[in-house]
């Protein structure tokens, strides 16, 4: 079900490539501007473009193309050495020069993470359990801390370009539902729900009341594939929630309907997840 060979999402690579030109250019104005010349200028356009990828990308795409821009450099230094043009102090100060690449990326890749991990949302990845817990009555995550929880998600995964899916199960006729019956009689639909969809969840996996009339489930790493697989399942043990429900309200039926949406295949953000999800209700 784990969703790892999900498909690559496109801008991503736009996007490194646009930080890593409009690095390059920084790098040239900078050293045209300075009159930096040689070998120093060509560290000092290097490390922008370093510098702006581990900033804003984090440790791995920082460390990454300081290892190509070593690579580079070293390249060029070993062509002169071989050349016999290497003047005195020449590779003394290449090293240094590749110091500086490397603690570029590297150093600020790691500070990138750090500060990323301790105040930004992909916190969330380490207090989420201890932080939220399902409702006792419903057994689902509230309308706040499942938003909360599936807005981490969606950067998490644009951060680190992995897949992530959401199933969404809606009640078209709560409110004749709820004309009939008392509110405790929703929670335990809403729990009955849950207790149903949960057979087909990992421990990863979360559900939760994403409006009044809609409870949802974030498939992390999960990709399109593995989301048809749960709507299969679904589909196979449809008739157990079915009984279930009748048995307990059979005078106003719940119309059941449900949805999915893949990221990055359908969309790129929530608000474009949560739309299509809209446009594919069907009938449970």
């Amino acid at each position: 079900m784990n969703g790892q060979g999900g498909p690559k999402k496109s801008f991503e690579y736009r996007d490194l490539f646009t930080l890593t030109i409009l690095g390059l250019l920084f790098g040239i104005f900078f050293a045209y501007f300075f009159q930096i010349r040689s070998y120093k200028a060509l560290t000092f356009v290097l490390s922008f473009p370093i510098a702006f990828l581990a900033v804003t990308k984090g440790l791995k795409h920082g460390a990454l193309l300081s290892v190509l821009s070593t690579a580079v450099y070293g390249s060029l230094v070993l062509f002169k050495i071989v050349q016999g043009t290497a003047q005195s102090g020449f590779i003394r100060e290449s090293i240094a020069n590749i110091g500086v690449l490397v603690s570029v990326g590297f150093v600020l890749g790691i500070i990138s993470e750090v500060l990323d991990f301790r105040h930004s949302d992909s916190f969330r990845e380490v207090t989420k359990v201890e932080t939220f817990i399902p409702d006792q009555e419903s057994g689902l995550y509230n309308f706040k801390s499942f938003r909360w929880m599936l807005n981490g998600e969606i950067k998490r995964v644009k951060r680190y370009n992995i897949p992530l899916s959401l199933i969404f199960m809606r009640i078209n006729n709560l409110e004749d539902f709820e004309k009939r019956y008392d509110a405790e009689e929703e929670i335990a639909l809403f729990r009955e729900m849950g207790r149903f969809m949960r057979q087909m969840l990992r421990d990863t996996d979360y559900i939760g009341k994403y409006s009044d009339t809609e409870i949802g489930l974030i498939l992390p790493e999960t990709n399109a594939a593995g989301t048809n697989v749960v709507l299969m399942r679904v589909a196979e043990r449809r008739e157990e929630l079915i009984e279930a429900i009748e048995s307990k309200w059979d005078e106003i039926i719940p119309d059941l309907t449900i949805a999915a949406s893949n990221f990055p295949k359908d969309a790129g953000n929530l608000e474009e997840l949560v739309n299509v999800i809209d446009s594919r209700y069907q009938a449970f």
